[in-house]
């Protein structure tokens, strides 16, 4: 009966001008429009922006720089008031393109080992891959079952309701110059980019699994995965080829790979996609940023480099946990 009803659920076709633009609902509380970009690079350079806007709490941001060579960029001190679109202060994200080109930009201070540095970020990310839409990447059967396993209650619906969300993802490159003290620094990253809204609790998550990269061969490939207090796993994912999305159908459980330790180093995990077909994922993860989540949840942003059905993908291997369920 669930799983029929999850089917028959109208899938509402969110046109690209409403995908691509900041949302707010101040009626709602702990509202939540949060757009990303990542970059990696083949030397293990990356890079990390997030801009979060929100109705009830401080609005969030994350932006990180690492270069071998140089070491990690922080920026700790809040860049400033929220402006029009996706801006705070001196951090944009800026469309040039609907759908296919956005400008990163920062300019401000940053801190290298306790010391502040003036940094300037002026990039560029241009779209390989069609935009996906986490609608479609639900996986019916483990949705019902979940659902089904819950303890049914006032409370568990009106969480659930909270729950729903508009998640969207794309792969493609980001390129430009990052300048650090007056010397810049020409980058070229293999880039996802990620734009969700809805309600977001940190404290009602249990744990998670983001898994997200673009391959040499300039497809994309992603496998989501949360547990929620109230309720067990959801899973979505997709691969990209070409224009065709292929999307999540058979996958572990994250304590079938993440039990001891919580936080592998190492990952090697097949899936199956709505191609047919079983992709076969290895990866080691060479670093990781740490983020505390209004005190009430904790994500570890990993970097990764490995293959999938032996193609090079780099990827961010992102684990999250609720420190009142996980001891870490």
């Amino acid at each position: 009966m669930i799983k029929k009803k999850l089917l028959k659920r109208d899938i509402e076709l969110i046109p690209l001008e409403e995908i691509e633009q900041k949302h707010k609902d101040p009626s709602q509380e702990l509202f939540n429009d949060s757009s990303y970009f990542n970059g990696i690079s083949d030397d293990g350079s990356y890079f990390f922006v997030r801009q979060s806007f929100r109705t009830t709490r401080g609005n969030e941001f994350w932006l990180e720089v690492f270069f071998p060579d140089l070491g990690l960029l922080r920026l700790k001190q809040h860049p400033g008031e929220e402006g029009e679109g996706f801006q705070l202060g001196a951090l944009r994200f800026d469309p040039v393109k609907l759908g296919t080109e956005w400008n990163v930009s920062f300019q401000g201070e940053m801190d290298l080992d306790g010391t502040s540095k003036k940094v300037k970020i002026d990039l560029h990310f241009t779209a390989e891959t069609p935009i996906i839409d986490f609608q479609n990447a639900m996986i019916v059967d483990a949705t019902a079952k979940a659902i089904a396993k819950a303890k049914w209650s006032r409370s568990f619906f009106e969480k659930l309701k909270d729950s729903k969300k508009q998640h969207f993802e794309q792969g493609g490159r980001i390129k430009g110059t990052i300048e650090i003290e007056g010397d810049s620094r020409p980058v070229d990253f293999s880039s996802m980019r990620d734009h969700s809204w809805g309600i977001r609790k940190w404290g009602g998550w249990k744990r998670h699994v983001w898994m997200c990269g673009m391959m040499e061969n300039k497809q994309c490939f992603n496998v989501a995965m949360v547990q929620y207090d109230y309720m067990g796993q959801l899973s979505a994912g997709f691969v990209t080829e070409g224009e065709q999305i292929h999307y999540l159908r058979e996958f572990p459980t994250i304590e079938e790979f993440a039990s001891n330790p919580l936080f592998p180093d190492t990952l090697d995990l097949k899936f199956k996609y709505s191609d047919g077909k079983e992709y076969h994922l290895i990866c080691d993860r060479k670093a990781f940023v740490p983020y505390n989540m209004d005190d009430e949840y904790h994500i570890n942003e990993g970097v990764s480099f490995g293959t999938l059905n032996g193609i090079p993908i780099k990827m961010v291997t992102e684990f999250g946990f609720n420190p009142s369920h996980y001891d870490i």
